[in-house]
């Protein structure tokens, strides 16, 4: 009975950690995404992948006492959300360069439907992050942050104590990479937006008389969409390849 006992905490081990990755991660956290479909998607993987890593944690299990087995219990949980929150990151940069350049071109006081958060947002950051989710199921980079995840009981091993200096700097890495992507992704409408307003500016000081601001909104918002247009395949190429390579590259 106990090997059972043992088995069965070992497979609530592996559930703790995917479905902290789950709760996180680009794609299933979304709030569009029932809870349930999120919660059986967790078990479903925590399920597939017992054979292969359950006889990890079940050596984990057998060199602790278990009077420290439900402390395992909240370690697995916040490396499983660690590694989760570092992917978000980058869906969260995109989503930030987005809203920054909503403000650039004008559609700052045009609401969204949010479909990646709770709160509405810039119609252009729901139309970015929808497209990066699409890209990221599409290019399978899905499957490569489940290989980071099954790759991080080689590196964290359960009941070996939680690395908090690693995790930290993993973090703060992590979170420099992605502000490093936004600034980079925002920077075009950013110049884009100084050279509008400068030139408005300019316009409503030679013409007091008449309002330029109001008079130019639309041909401002139209050359931000063309700006967009021209941008929009380096957006795509440059979210995906800096989230290809924390995947692959770095990761946890």
């Amino acid at each position: 009975m106990a090997g059972v006992e043992d088995q069965l905490f070992a497979l609530a081990l592996l559930f703790c950690r995917i479905g902290g990755c789950l709760l996180f991660a680009p794609g299933l956290s979304s709030p569009r995404v029932p809870v349930q479909v999120r919660l059986f998607a967790a078990l479903a993987l925590t399920t597939a992948l017992a054979p292969l890593l359950q006889g990890e944690v079940m050596k984990a299990l057998a060199a602790l006492p278990r009077a420290e087995h439900v402390y395992l219990i909240f370690t697995e949980t916040l490396t499983g959300s660690a590694i989760g929150l570092m992917a978000r990151f980058f869906l969260l940069a995109l989503q930030f360069a987005a809203t920054a350049a909503s403000n650039f071109i004008g559609l700052s006081g045009i609401p969204g439907v949010a479909l990646e958060e709770a709160d509405t947002g810039s119609p252009l950051a729901t139309l970015v992050s929808s497209a990066a989710v699409m890209m990221i199921f599409v290019m399978g980079l899905h499957i490569e942050l489940l290989k980071a995840l099954i790759e991080s009981y080689q590196v964290i091993v359960p009941g070996a104590g939680l690395p908090m200096k690693a995790l930290a700097r993993n973090l703060t890495t992590a979170v420099a990479e992605t502000s490093m992507l936004a600034l980079r992704l925002a920077a075009p409408f950013l110049v884009y937006g100084v050279i509008v307003n400068f030139a408005l500016g300019l316009g409503n000081r030679f013409a007091q008389q008449l309002s330029v601001y109001h008079a130019t909104t639309g041909v401002v918002i139209l050359g931000g969409f063309l700006l967009l247009y021209v941008m929009w395949m380096d957006w795509m190429l440059a979210f995906t390849g800096a989230y290809q390579a924390w995947l692959v590259e770095g990761g946890f």
